[in-house]
């Protein structure tokens, strides 16, 4: 097995899920990543851990709540005590919460832009020292609700907006530290919690995800987590090295077609 400090090692928050922070973290590993798996599942997250040991391959987990003001540090901390480096990090977690604005509470709304926007921002900040050492990158994981959204989606998509230009300007900010940063913007991902918000408007998520794609999309396949994690990867890594501010769209052209296909005449 090769040693922890030949690796490069990533920082993955909400990265245990069986969505797209699983298919991230799953995806760097195998890639050679030495990867920080920040999660609250602490049984989703000892499941993946020992799945990717079992295939030798170098993961650790650790449980916190990112909007905790202790949690930044605490990442770092735990970062630099297992590898002594961090070069990259890829702030994933976030959560919806559907809702009509009239029905969207303080709370809901505290909640969800807490997580998604204030959390990757305190998140970046403790780790920008770090990664200023070898010249890493940052990857914020926005949304295609960034730049289209649906009904009872406004808060969401206003956080996923949102982190598209906390990319641009963080991206300015820390290139003189040699920091790369740049957005991805998932589209529709075959993923638990998208089944779990499509169970909402549906009594048939295969049947709806099925007529998604064959109307909405360009590419007649499912967007799976680990599409997103190539990119990822890419965006990680020295091929990589003079792409910064930008935001990268991976949705099997959900966004490039302008009409359903059932609607062309």
């Amino acid at each position: 097995m090769v040693e922890p400090r030949d690796h490069k090692l990533v920082v993955v928050t909400g990265g245990a899920g069986g969505g797209i922070g699983q298919g991230v973290s799953t995806v760097l590993a195998r890639e050679g990543w030495q990867v920080l798996i920040v999660d609250t599942d602490q049984a989703a997250a000892a499941s993946l851990v020992d799945r990717l040991e079992s295939e030798r391959l170098q993961v650790k987990a650790l449980i916190a709540d990112l909007t905790d003001d202790a949690t930044p540090d605490a990442i770092v901390e735990a970062a630099l005590s297992w590898g002594s480096r961090i070069d990259g990090l890829v702030n994933n977690a976030g959560i919806s919460a559907p809702n009509l604005p009239a029905d969207v509470t303080d709370a809901e709304y505290d909640r969800i832009t807490a997580l998604n926007l204030r959390a990757i921002f305190r998140v970046s900040r403790a780790a920008v020292g770090p990664l200023s050492r070898r010249g890493g990158a940052i990857i914020n994981i926005s949304s295609v609700h960034a730049l289209a959204t649906a009904e009872g989606n406004a808060i969401y998509a206003a956080t996923k907006a949102a982190v598209l230009g906390l990319t641009r300007g963080l991206a300015v900010d820390l290139g003189a530290n040699g920091i790369r940063v740049n957005s991805v913007l998932p589209g529709l991902v075959d993923s638990p919690q998208s089944r779990r918000v499509l169970a909402g408007i549906t009594d048939d998520v295969e049947a709806w995800m099925t007529d998604f794609v064959k109307r909405r999309q360009v590419l007649r396949h499912t967007v799976d987590a680990k599409d997103v994690g190539n990119l990822v990867a890419f965006l990680l890594g020295d091929r990589a090295r003079s792409i910064t501010g930008q935001s990268l769209v991976v949705d099997a052209g959900l966004t490039a077609l302008l009409f359903d296909r059932e609607a062309r005449s």
